[in-house]
């Protein structure tokens, strides 16, 4: 069987990273450029790229999504690529998660700065590697973990993908992954647990730094989804369906496919083991067997959801819109204005000069005309999914977008900087 590399995976996951939130003067911008993007998944489509793609377009106020679609499901296939096709969304579940365990801190059942410790026991007394990269020798946590770092990946976990060193073996041995389809599993790694088990196996491992002090991609949001599942008593998926999935009617999201029909396929341009991409790309929705389309074992906050491109524009509408959507209230202004903004702790950043909010990436500074690429405006929250998905709220120009598709370690694919481009909203015509 074809196995996935994990650095492949963990190349796609890295470059699903979308934009953010900070601050929040809005500007004038121009008219959404429909055509634009229509054209740009068109060209995909036709470069064979991707065999299909939906890209749905947000302003606020009333939900009136603006939707351009391209293509098929599958390479060969006859069905068309639509707002209602299911994809997975992989990473894009960490804001979901995110803005879930935000609606506890509004009702003061959690406080950002609140030890997990006080619902999730087994964090009490952690210890952190004195050198992840050698072993797993270690030493008392400088500080506890905090709901804070839990949302914005400071809490000093790791993830399978990272790596190979003696920390990330010990995760893969006990099926500690950033994923819920046992397909992935690789010769040597433990059976995947679900949450519970899970958070208990981390607990009983080193971190890799002191929570507070790094910006490390890992389970934190899957641990969050532990966290919302002890403080309810309620699984996760009953816990997002209440929350988040039901007030929205976004019917067709959750950790596994229920038309598995409207499942789109996924596929992988670069062979396992391999840098170059490939002429004809591997369908990775073979390896899946029922991946996406049973209730698998481990419910994944961080990484295990599905969903339509209708169903996401209902959140980012709601996101865009301070909370609200359709009249209803599903988190008070106030706390999305948070869950969107910086969360990080002092002196952290992602990747050098970003923040992050509630499962997503803050951008802190206005990088348009910086001479790489069109850039974003401060304010921009968001992330994206290993198989290039994407979702942004541009809080500053005032729309939202979802991108969905279904293809991994295609580095030929400039997706951000394309859809940047393609979106060129401000009224100066940046």
């Amino acid at each position: 069987m074809i196995q996935l590399d994990r650095r492949q995976m963990l190349a796609a996951v890295a470059a699903a990273a979308a934009g953010p939130a900070l601050a929040r003067q809005q500007v004038a911008r121009g008219p959404l450029r429909q055509d634009a993007v229509q054209a740009l998944i068109e060209r995909y489509v036709a470069q064979g790229s991707v065999p299909g793609a939906v890209v749905a377009l947000v302003e606020p106020g009333r939900a009136r999504p603006m939707f351009a679609s391209a293509g098929v499901t599958a390479f060969g296939g006859s069905q068309k690529a639509t707002p209602d096709t299911l994809w997975r969304i992989y990473s894009m579940s960490k804001p979901i998660t995110g803005m879930a365990v935000m609606q506890r801190v509004a009702t003061g059942e959690l406080q950002l700065d609140q030890p997990i410790a006080t619902i999730l026991p087994e964090f009490g007394q952690m210890r952190v590697a004195i050198d992840a990269s050698r072993g797993l020798e270690s030493r008392p946590a400088a500080r506890p973990i905090t709901v804070r770092h839990l949302l914005t990946h400071t809490a000093g976990f790791s993830y399978a993908i990272n790596g190979n060193g003696p920390l990330e073996k010990e995760y893969k041995r006990l099926g500690i992954q950033p994923g819920s389809v046992p397909a992935f599993l690789q010769p040597g790694d433990g059976a995947l647990a679900d949450v519970q088990v899970m958070a208990a196996a981390l607990a009983g491992l080193p971190l890799a730094h002191d929570p507070g002090t790094t910006w490390k991609y890992s389970v934190s949001l899957d641990v969050a989804g532990a966290l919302l599942e002890r403080l309810t008593g309620q699984t996760l998926d009953e816990v997002i369906q209440r929350q988040l999935l039901g007030p929205l009617g976004m019917a067709d999201t959750g950790f596994w496919a229920k038309d598995k029909a409207r499942l789109a396929a996924n596929y992988l341009w670069t062979p396992p083991g391999g840098t170059r991409p490939l002429d004809k790309p591997i369908p990775i929705s073979a390896m899946e067997k029922d991946g996406f389309t049973t209730r698998p074992t481990l419910l994944s906050g961080g990484g295990g959801m599905v969903g339509s491109a209708r169903d996401y524009a209902r959140f980012a509408q709601m996101l865009l819109n301070g909370g609200d959507y359709a009249g209803k209230t599903i988190m008070p202004r106030s706390i999305a204005r948070l869950a969107m903004s910086n969360l990080m702790p002092p002196g952290v950043f992602f990747d050098g000069s970003n923040g992050f909010g509630a499962g997503g990436r803050v951008t802190l500074f206005d990088t348009r005309g910086a001479g790489k690429g069109p850039g974003s405006p401060a304010a921009t929250y968001g992330w994206g999914g290993a198989a290039g998905t994407l979702f942004m709220v541009d809080q500053v120009r005032q729309f939202a977008v979802v991108l969905m598709l279904q293809t991994m370690g295609d580095s030929r694919l400039p997706r951000d900087t394309d859809l940047a481009a393609a979106l060129a909203v401000d009224a100066a015509g940046r």
